[in-house]
Formats: C-alpha cells, sequence, structure tokens
C-alpha cells in the first residue's frame, strides 16, 4: 500500500519506520529543508540553534524503531541520560534546576513556595496516571477519528480531570 506522511518530526519518522518495517511504500512531506519537527536544527548568519526536544522520556522507543529494521541503536546513535532537564531562572537571580530528582524537586519547591509542595505532589500524580494510560494506548489503532481528538486530561480517570483544577 502507498502512504504518505506529512511531517518528519519523531512522530512522523517512527511512524514512516513502522509503516515500511511493515512493507508499505511510504513517502514522507515535510514543508522545511530537512527533517526534525521539535528537533529541527535551526541554521542562520553562520550560527546553529539545536531546537532539540525537551526530553526523551521513552528512549525505549527509539530502540524498538532500530529493532524493527533488525539494527541495534548503538550502532547509530547514543543517547545518553542527562539530570538536569532544565532551569527556570527568576527576576531576582534565583534558578530552579528541573531534574528528574523527585526528592530534589520536592526540596527546591519547599524554598521557593512550601505552600506548593502539596499542589505539585497532587499535579506529578495526575500526570503520571496520563502518562501511564497514554502509554496502554500507544500502540492500539484508533477505528474512529473523533476520539482521537479527546484531551489527554480525560485519558487517565472514569471521570476527566477538570480542565480548571488547581494543582
Amino acid at each position: 500500500m502507498k502512504i504518505v506522511v506529512i511531517g518528519s518530526g519523531f512522530g512522523g519518522l517512527s511512524a514512516a519506520i513502522r509503516l515500511q518495517a511493515q512493507g508499505h511504500d511510504v513517502t514522507i512531506l515535510e514543508k522545511r529543508d530537512k527533517p526534525g519537527g521539535r528537533a529541527y536544527v535551526y541554521e542562520q548568519d553562520g550560527f546553529t540553534f539545536d531546537g532539540r526536544p525537551t526530553i526523551i522520556t521513552a528512549p525505549w522507543l527509539i530502540h524498538d524503531l532500530f529493532a524493527l529494521c533488525g539494527k541495534e541503536t548503538a550502532d547509530y546513535v547514543t543517547l545518553m541520560p542527562i539530570n538536569l532537564f532544565y532551569n527556570i531562572r527568576f527576576e531576582d537571580g534565583s534558578i530552579f534546576h528541573y531534574d528528574g530528582d523527585r526528592e530534589n524537586i520536592l526540596a527546591q519547591i519547599r524554598v521557593f513556595s512550601p505552600g506548593d509542595v502539596d499542589g505539585y505532589l497532587r499535579f506529578a500524580h495526575d500526570t503520571e496516571l496520563i502518562y501511564e494510560k497514554g502509554f496502554e494506548l500507544i500502540d492500539q489503532p484508533s477505528q474512529h477519528f473523533l476520539p482521537c481528538l479527546r484531551s489527554p486530561l480525560t485519558w487517565c480517570a472514569y471521570e476527566p480531570i477538570p480542565r480548571s483544577r488547581t494543582w
């Protein structure tokens, strides 16, 4: 079957790889001059700006794509975990260092705004539910278009998380 994939970000490339591994004739359409999506590299006036993904939360999915093609990720790229995801800088010069260490994040919240610790814990719990539900559905085909439009906030429970919820 001939299939056209629109966009060459991580999602478009992974869809194209999976479809081609199934034997389909795949064409990728991209509006930019090279692939990347959120991982696009911008070049201007002799400078290079890395648009890079914010965080690769599921590196095993990249390994799965290589395996589908009978390849090893390590033969092409090295994925290295980093501890500091990003910094949030405030006008007073203080910096919140956001990383994957839950206790470190909570300690920093206690310093910046002690009253927000419980709200962060509720937020983290809710987003963990969404993440888990999303990965349950990641390889499930949808037979209808409209359910795909539902907000991820409604995936995690029998009752949707209110959009106006204060964490």
